[in-house]
């Protein structure tokens, strides 16, 4: 007994005093083993192979009935034409064709702009060189009137003849000027004109 009161039981034979087994059952035994486990796989084998076989026959007659379908459907007229092209050769003509066009498109885009570039640049050669020479000559035409301008002073302001038009303002009547300015070697009609431009150097009017 052991401390937890639980009975052991020991064995009471003796196995070294036992005699072994005898060799020619052992042999018969593992004998017995193996040809048992070899007819096993055998037939396992066997009905895989028959299994196979059968539907290799299967198949064989799908195909045979697949290739009197084709050959069924191809002698109906006008058939092929109806039916859609989902080949990969169909998709493929599809996406050549695409390219073709756009290559097509890209070079008519092309050739237009180099006509007008072309137009641009034969219109810039065919313009006559007279219109960039004449350019200089019509900015400084253009500058000599305002520069005149620029020189010219109203009559009634010129230092000349401003005391003439002082003096209508203060009321001496127009005849007694007149007559003033004729006496200065003046044209007196120039009274008539107060906001006329004449030279700021000159002491007459130049006549326009």
């Amino acid at each position: 007994m052991n401390d937890n009161s639980v009975p052991i039981v020991e064995p009471t034979i003796d196995y070294s005093k036992v005699p072994p087994i005898h060799q020619k059952r052992i042999v018969s035994f593992i004998n017995h083993f193996v040809v048992n486990t070899v007819t096993f796989l055998n037939k396992f084998a066997l009905n895989c192979e028959e299994k196979l076989y059968e539907f290799e026959n299967k198949l064989q007659k799908i195909e045979a009935a697949l290739v009197i379908l084709e050959s069924r459907l191809a002698s109906v007229p006008g058939l092929e034409e109806k039916i859609p092209d989902t080949t990969d050769s169909s998709v493929k003509k599809k996406k050549k064709k695409k390219r073709k066009d756009k290559s097509k498109n890209n070079e008519k885009k092309n050739i237009k702009i180099d006509n007008k570039t072309d137009k641009k640049i034969s219109e810039e050669n065919n313009e006559p060189d007279n219109k960039v020479d004449d350019e200089p000559g019509d900015s400084e035409n253009d500058d000599k009137p305002i520069t005149e301008k620029s020189n010219l002073q109203p009559i009634n302001k010129h230092p000349v003849y401003e005391k003439f038009f002082k003096m209508i303002n203060f009321g001496v009547p127009k005849p007694a000027v007149q007559i003033k300015m004729t006496q200065e070697g003046l044209d007196p009609s120039l009274l008539d004109d107060p906001t006329r431009l004449i030279p700021q150097s000159a002491d007459t009017p130049q006549e326009s």
